[in-house]
């Protein structure tokens, strides 16, 4: 399955319908116990030392003011920034607030200045009251800022019921708030693109994708289509026939609603084996389907610990071998650990297809401060067996001028078949990392890996030719701010081909780029642009539920979501499922709008004596077979799976 985010960023948000609240009035202020980061997607801003703009102190007293940013924008020109609150051990209610100061020289009035001014506000959990518009999570919660004003803008910002940030955007030269125009080859020839499901519900999103023989299997979470800002979801699957087109699918309730950013669940296949892993309040839960996702024989919880588990990945060795990486809180709250669980089938059916599967206790491959924020996982076998894990984490100080620094810790994880973790440290940067990813080619000490993630330049990618042991100087492709990277290689006929796909902010919106290696490393890297975003002035919708008041203009934003995008190989082929939103940023209130326990958790899974085994593929089963609603273009969420070739 693919590397994924699978953010944290944790700590990047997914994109709504902005300026809006999902469930009633009150203050938006958040708890005293988040803390506040000002960054342009992965690299922190840094406080101005210029004097201050005045405040009214019958809005913000002057004893409540720390620290202040300014950063400039020329008139009309698009940017984008993003304001991220956190929580120590990734646990608990976080919110980060805004509170519109001054539009020029004069105090902004109504509940619509944002979109007067020109900035577009985009959160989750979005509520508003008392003159603040606040995004919430569960551990973590971020707000984007973004836009194009003609005048200076000043912004009061908390994550605590004390303290105030403010942030100045002034008319100027271009600085690192900037958008860049978006450039790069279109698609390369016999690449198809379909869209394959449609929603309008504010809780679909996250794709992860997996393949199985001739099906394609893709989950991602949606909602009630009737009450489109719901916080209920379900968990949805789809599987897309290659032969047909047709597309399939099934549906499992959730107990709980979206707690904010994270990217909770993922998908394995290997012929008839799916499994779909997510991140609960309780561990990790584990559910196996041996018919391809028709029914699904097996579950249970693994990894407990205090508090959820946060960004599972997993993947499927060629034997069936299963590992889960997660990040949870460690037993004594002194930091937050990433565990590793492995699994393998413990019974056949007489076509050698598993029935049932075992899985070890979880181990701590390392642990990072309590002040961090987990990143996606990446996770790869070899052709023989041997386990790759790239990890990591970014962790928070607080400095004495009472700003946080954020330095992300990229790491793998290598174990050869049969023998012991090897755990090394790839590289830290001074970012708000997102993904880190990995592929790998070859077998044993001469196993090649190849390390994407994020750095202040662009996304990086490092190489290591023996098995992880060490790794050389890292490439750039790509911009600053681009992120959640999936890196995919693959040799035929003694040519190795490298693909690496990633997020960028550019000119008119979040789009998804890929360079490519058709011989890796000699021959020239070409950059592609996949998909292209858009923006354009409308007349503000209506809504179901009530009318809107009309403004006299919408802008309108087509991209691709947050952590929006999950890619795997099958065969020579890259297989991209993503999701494009598009959203106006007018938007006005509605109002607060089969388990069978758990046996197969035991001991540690030893690798098989004799060798590694590759399985062969049994008689296919059907998989899912239930129809799915028909795609409509009106919506503002369109599913899309790209193949490119």
């Amino acid at each position: 399955m693919a590397s994924s985010l699978r953010y944290s960023v944790v700590l990047v948000m997914a994109l709504a319908l902005a300026a809006c609240s999902s469930g009633g009035g009150g203050d938006a202020a958040p708890p005293a116990t988040a803390r506040l980061v000002v960054a342009t997607s992965t690299t922190l801003l840094t406080p101005s030392s210029a004097a201050r703009p005045s405040v009214d102190p019958s809005v913000i007293a002057a004893s409540n003011i720390g620290s202040y940013y300014r950063v400039t924008t020329p008139a009309d020109a698009p940017f984008a920034f993003d304001l991220v609150a956190w929580s120590a051990g990734a646990s608990g209610s976080t919110q980060v607030s805004i509170r519109h100061l001054k539009d020029g020289n004069v105090a902004p009035a109504g509940d619509a200045s944002w979109i007067d001014a020109g900035i577009t506000p985009q959160g989750r959990g979005l509520t508003r009251g008392g003159g603040w518009l606040g995004a919430r999570g569960d551990g973590t919660a971020r707000l984007t800022l973004q836009g194009r004003i003609q005048r200076d803008q000043l912004l009061a910002v908390t994550a605590d019921t004390g303290e105030v940030t403010l942030v100045e955007i002034a008319i100027g030269p271009s600085s690192e708030i900037a958008r860049p125009i978006s450039d790069g080859a279109p698609l390369p020839p016999g690449s198809t693109r379909q869209t394959i499901y449609s929603s309008d519900s504010w809780q679909f999103g996250l794709p992860t994708v997996a393949v199985s023989g001739d099906r394609t299997s893709i989950v991602c979470y949606e909602g009630d289509h009737l009450q489109p800002t719901a916080e209920a979801r379900f968990e949805l699957r789809m599987q897309h026939d290659a032969v047909t087109g047709a597309v399939t699918g099934g549906a499992s309730p959730l107990a709980a609603g979206d707690s904010g950013y994270w990217r909770d669940h993922e998908i394995v296949a290997l012929y008839n084996v799916l499994g779909v892993v997510r991140g609960e309040a309780e561990g990790v839960r584990v559910r196996l389907s041996f018919d391809r996702g028709a029914t699904f024989a097996q579950e249970l919880v693994v990894a407990p610990g205090i508090g959820p588990s946060r960004l599972v990945q997993a993947a499927m060795a060629a034997d069936y071998s299963l590992a889960i990486g997660a990040w949870r809180q460690a037993a004594n709250g002194s930091g937050l650990e990433f565990v590793l669980i492995e699994g393998q089938p413990l019974a056949f059916d007489p076509q050698g297809s598993p029935t049932w599967f075992a899985f070890s206790q979880p181990q701590v491959v390392h642990t990072m401060p309590i002040e961090s924020s987990p990143m996606n996982t990446g996770i790869a076998w070899s052709a023989g067996g041997d386990l790759v894990v790239g990890y990591g984490a970014s962790w928070f100080a607080s400095l004495p001028d009472r700003r946080w620094s954020s330095t992300a810790e990229y790491r793998c994880a290598v174990r050869l078949y049969g023998g012991q973790t090897i755990d090394t440290l790839v590289d830290r940067e001074l970012v708000v990392g997102v993904d880190p990813t990995v592929a790998v080619l070859g077998q044993g000490a001469g196993m090649r890996i190849f390390y994407g993630y994020e750095g202040r330049d662009g996304v990086r990618l490092a190489t290591s030719s023996d098995a992880g042991a060490t790794f050389g100087a890292p490439i750039t492709v790509g911009l600053p701010g681009d992120h959640l990277p999936t890196v995919l290689a693959r040799e035929t006929a003694g040519v190795t081909k490298v693909d690496l796909l990633y997020l960028g902010y550019r000119d008119q919106g979040t789009e998804l780029h890929a360079a490519r290696w058709a011989d890796w490393p000699q021959s020239p890297r070409e950059d592609l642009r996949l998909t292209v975003a858009q923006t354009q002035n409308t007349t503000p919708p209506q809504v179901p539920g009530g009318p809107f008041p009309w403004y006299p203009f919408s802008m309108r934003t087509t991209q691709v979501s947050w952590l929006g995008y999950d890619a795997m190989l099958d065969g020579d082929v890259v297989v991209v499922a993503y999701d494009e939103v598009t959203f106006d940023n007018v938007m006005v209130c509605l109002g607060a709008p089969l388990g069978v326990g758990d046996r197969g958790l035991g001991g540690p899974v030893a690798s098989p004596t004799g060798g590694f085994h590759a399985s062969e593929p049994p008689p296919l089963a059907p998989g899912l077979t239930q129809p799915v609603r028909s795609v409509n273009a009106a919506d503002a969420h369109q599913l899309v799976l790209l193949r490119l070739r």
